[in-house]
């Protein structure tokens, strides 16, 4: 068993082990990078539905409820590939929404945003296939990303313009990057700090 995995089962035993209590601990543990952390804060802060899907019990979906408006938006399921959480019936999975997919060792092996259907010029409504939004990249152990190709999408599922919503990911993982970066551990400060991201933002523009 990875030592991911020991520390999920240490999670049911009485309390998250310090370094999966954050998202900043999940970027220090290289289990995803600051951008993608920073498009699933903007996600579940704006009410998207987020759904994370692993073939192990990790505490990784408990992390993004704590990020988001409403905690209830955010899931967790088995599935080890976007095709394993497809085949489950909604609301085992949410019909629209961000799919995190993560490997055995509790990393995200890819990201994807289901995209509700669409109506063609004839009135017919017809599927979308699901948005690649990252993707792992096992030779340089990495993320690739790919939200820039879903961006007008993504931002009319949060009422924001498309130009604003990219500047505002990239804020947001510059903060979680420099937060990466120093040397806390209190999850309470991380907290803390994330929750005045808001006037933090502010007070630097």
């Amino acid at each position: 068993m990875s030592g991911f995995g020991r520390d999920a089962q240490r999670t049911r035993a009485g309390g998250y082990s310090r370094w999966v209590t954050t998202i900043v601990d999940l970027i220090r543990g290289r289990r995803l990078d600051a951008e993608l952390a920073a498009l699933l804060w903007l996600l579940g802060e704006g009410r998207v539905p987020v759904h994370v899907a692993s073939p192990a019990t990790t505490p990784v979906a408990e992390v993004v409820r704590g990020l988001a408006s409403d905690p209830a938006l955010v899931t967790d399921g088995p599935g080890a590939t976007i095709e394993d959480v497809l085949r489950q019936p909604v609301p085992l999975r949410p019909a629209t929404g961000a799919i995190v997919i993560l490997d055995a060792d509790g990393r995200v092996s890819s990201a994807h945003l289901l995209r509700p259907p669409l109506r063609d010029g004839a009135g017919h409504i017809r599927p979308q296939g699901p948005a690649v939004l990252a993707a792992r990249v096992e030779a340089d152990d990495r993320l690739e990303h790919f939200a820039w190709g879903v961006l007008p999408e993504l931002a009319e599922a949060l009422g924001r313009k498309a130009g604003d919503l990219e500047g505002d990911i990239g804020e947001r993982a510059t903060f979680l990057d420099g937060l990466a970066a120093t040397p806390t551990t209190d999850a309470a400060a991380v907290a803390d700090a994330i929750r005045h991201w808001p006037h933090l933002r502010q007070r630097a523009n």
